[in-house]
């Protein structure tokens, strides 16, 4: 596996991530809890813009990656 489909398979799963923290701050019922994941659901945001980033640097620079 490249190193391009690393990146774009942390990606996926970093917005997989990010969607099961959303969803168990909304099911929570302990409102302590209910805050901590929403916390981290918002500190994936940078991650998974930074990996969007690099993805898009990588696509600039190989020629190899342009067409995914």
């Amino acid at each position: 596996m490249t190193v391009f489909a690393n990146v774009q398979g942390t990606l996926a799963n970093m917005k997989a991530i990010q969607a099961e923290l959303s969803r168990y701050a909304q099911v929570s019922t302990d409102e302590k809890a209910k805050a901590i994941f929403h916390d981290c659901m918002i500190e994936t945001i940078d991650i998974i813009d930074e990996l969007q980033q690099r993805i898009e640097f990588m696509k600039a620079e190989e020629l190899q990656y342009r067409k995914s």
